[in-house]
């Protein structure tokens, strides 16, 4: 799915969130500015608008790895990386986030974007965050979630589950990739779950930041050992 969606996945991205994707990354990212030395690690990193954020923030050296399973998604951000000239600072690699083929204890901070939702085991993906983080890293998880009021909630819902299926099929010409996103994240632990979801996976210090109205939710924790 996700590689057959991936030429117009940055599109998309832009279009059916009226350009705040941009916006939810830049907060999610300065979330990590209090980190140390400067070696990062992107799970899910898709087209790697993460990564970038990060390097363009960041003089050399650093170092920034950005994994993925899909590989036409790597393809393309290979491509942006190269055309900002920024192929020494970040590397790309496939991988799922149940099994990080790195070492233990290589990460000052990792950060996932819409990505945590689509791992296969949740809880074992943040383990594996976990163990590649030094001790008192960041770990940074940008997810969608849906709003309290109940008004903005319906109204979400009526974009969320008719309006965005239908636009994202057309745009894409793939039938169910965007019928899927609203069921992933309606299934998804949201808020206080997520948060016991860190603090169960090691993490301390675990916070929560509701953005837009809370249709998207900045989850932070460290690793206090």
């Amino acid at each position: 799915m996700f590689n057959a969606v991936a030429p117009r996945y940055d599109f998309l991205n832009r279009l059916l969130s009226v350009g705040y994707d941009r916006y939810w990354r830049k907060l999610a990212v300065n979330e990590l500015e209090s980190v140390g030395n400067k070696t990062y690690l992107d799970v899910a990193t898709g087209t790697a608008d993460i990564a970038l954020e990060i390097a363009r923030r960041n003089p050399s050296p650093f170092k920034i790895i950005g994994m993925d399973f899909s590989l036409s998604m790597l393809n393309l951000g290979n491509k942006k990386i190269s055309s900002e000239d920024l192929s020494q600072d970040i590397k790309l690699i496939p991988g799922s986030a149940e099994n990080i083929p790195l070492k233990d204890q290589t990460f000052d901070g990792a950060i996932t974007a819409f990505g945590v939702r689509n791992f296969a085991d949740a809880k074992k993906g943040l383990q594996e965050m976990y163990r590649v983080l030094k001790p008192h890293g960041k770990i940074v998880v940008l997810e969608f979630s849906f709003p309290k009021n109940g008004v903005l909630q319906w109204l979400y819902r009526l974009y969320f589950e008719k309006i965005l299926p239908f636009t994202g099929r057309i745009v894409s010409g793939h039938k169910s990739a965007y019928t899927y996103l609203p069921a992933s994240v309606a299934n998804f632990p949201q808020g206080k779950a997520f948060s016991k979801m860190l603090e169960d996976s090691g993490f301390e210090n675990v916070m929560l930041k509701e953005l837009t109205f809370g249709i998207v939710t900045l989850y932070s924790g460290t690793k206090n050992v």
